[in-house]
């Protein structure tokens, strides 16, 4: 509510404040604005208002709050809340700062700047494994593709909407593809990609790996994936860094026999991590590889 004083009169004005002061005070203390404005390119010389950063929090809080990504939404929203935002972020938000045209604009920045989300993105992961102490044990990653309702471009390769192998049987519908990398057990998000819908998800468990080493600060986690993720060239040189995984044996070519030879006739025994590994991931050991440097026998 806000009180304002004239010579005539007295003018008494309400807003809503719902969890908007939660939600940006945990943008603050994640230090998004920070991190974008120090790693993202710097503005035009021109450029007047608040920074990408500075806007990038009053997307997301709008995003969060409102369940809706609409760019052009943002505006009368933040009129509407505009003392509450100033009281909780502590900047002045001016007319049109929040105009969808300097929203795409931000979004553009976040799209084509790839070295510097690759550095965010580690940023942002260690800021929050070691403000909140999370463990570091294990990790896990994982692809979706999601289906909409929306025309094909002319030139396909400048789209990341492509027809592809569709999860939803939808194979009429365009999709994209996401990565995600959690920490567990928590589930907080470290690693995440974009990706185009035709293509296949054997080559991205390598380079996530690799990610996730960096912002974990280590790489003696335990890995987990499902079985696209066991292929041998990412079994290889995961194990070759010194990596320990545990990916589901994929069901194709001579694994089954294997499998079936192995429960039989152990070729050896597990060791003491190995078993300790599975009973807390609750996996079977006849159908779970594991591998690396301190889970060999």
């Amino acid at each position: 509510m806000g009180v304002r004083m004239t010579s005539e009169l007295l003018e008494i004005s309400s807003e809503r404040i719902d969890d908007i002061p939660v939600i940006v005070e945990w943008l603050k203390q994640m230090e998004i604005a920070k991190l974008l404005d120090k790693n993202l390119s710097r503005l035009h010389g021109n450029h007047q208002g608040l920074s990408y950063g500075q806007l990038s929090v009053l997307l997301l809080t709008y995003i969060i709050t409102q369940a809706d990504h609409r760019l052009c939404a943002v505006e009368a929203w933040v009129k509407a809340h505009q003392q509450i935002l100033e009281l909780s972020t502590g900047w002045l938000i001016g007319e049109k700062d929040t105009s969808d045209d300097r929203l795409a604009r931000v979004v553009e920045e976040l799209g084509k700047q790839e070295d510097a989300i690759g550095r965010i993105e580690v940023k942002l992961g260690q800021h929050l494994i070691r403000a909140y102490e999370l463990p570091r044990e294990v990790a896990r990653a994982d692809t979706s593709s999601f289906s909409v309702n929306h025309q094909q471009q002319k030139s396909e390769h400048s789209s990341l909407l492509r027809y592809g192998h569709s999860k939803d049987k939808r194979p009429d519908l365009l999709q994209y593809r996401q990565l995600l990398g959690t920490l567990d057990p928590a589930g907080i998000p470290l690693v995440s990609a974009t990706l185009p819908g035709n293509g296949a998800d054997d080559p991205l468990y390598w380079p996530t790996w690799q990610q996730m080493v960096k912002v974990i600060g280590h790489n003696s986690f335990v890995f987990l994936a499902d079985c696209k993720a066991a292929a041998i060239a990412t079994r290889g040189q995961i194990a070759s860094k010194g990596g320990i995984y545990c990916f589901p044996v994929p069901m194709s070519g001579q694994h089954p026999q294997l499998l079936k030879q192995w429960v039989l006739d152990p070729p050896s025994p597990l060791s003491p991590l190995q078993r300790h590994i599975l009973s807390v991931m609750k996996l079977p050991e006849s159908l779970y590889l594991l591998h690396g440097r301190q889970c060999k026998t």
